[in-house]
């Protein structure tokens, strides 16, 4: 069984808005796209610095500030190839709250 955590609040998260927490140590972005939660890993794979939760989104992908790399935010795969796709957050929503699970490695 999947061991979910309370993360946010989803009142905190209004549609087309964005909230970066921490979970077990790493940084974690939860974007709201139509009312829908998504939930990756913050840092660009890239050169890890970049913050994803800077941004710009596209569609259900988020574009890394740096260098424009996009990360589709229900699989975690990068636009550039496999070697930058990043993990996801399976996100569930109960009542006003927004739980996490283990991250989820993008699949090739």
């Amino acid at each position: 069984m999947t061991e979910f955590t309370i993360v946010a609040k989803a009142s905190e998260i209004p549609p087309g808005e964005r909230k970066r927490i921490e979970l077990n140590g790493e940084r974690v972005s939860i974007f709201n796209i139509d009312g829908e939660y998504f939930a990756i890993y913050d840092t660009c794979p890239h050169k890890k610095t970049a913050p994803l939760i800077r941004g710009m989104l596209n569609g259900v992908g988020v574009k890394c500030p740096n260098h424009g790399y996009r990360f589709d935010l229900k699989t975690g795969k990068c636009d550039r190839g496999e070697r930058w796709n990043t993990k996801i957050f399976p996100v569930k929503v109960e009542d006003d709250n927004i739980l996490l699970g283990p991250p989820i490695p993008c699949e090739n």
